[in-house]
């Protein structure tokens, strides 16, 4: 099974960055920067997506974690 990035977890729960962006209750341009990889989420940012997104704050912590610092 092929991981699923951050951005098509995003699209695949809303239908625009605008209504995710909505549902957290950021600007539309906070939401692009960090979907995009522009911007790095801070832990609050983290846990206010798990949330809009129906995840654990684990869970999505993880798209945003070095790869050599994820332990399997």
């Amino acid at each position: 099974m092929e991981m699923m990035t951050f951005r098509g977890l995003v699209y695949s729960k809303f239908k625009t960055i605008a209504d995710f962006a909505q549902a957290i209750g950021w600007t539309r341009q906070k939401a692009t920067n960090i979907v995009n990889g522009v911007q790095e989420p801070s832990l609050d940012d983290t846990d206010k997506m798990a949330k809009a997104l129906g995840m654990s704050l684990e869970e999505t912590a993880r798209f945003f974690l070095p790869k050599k610092s994820q332990v399997c």
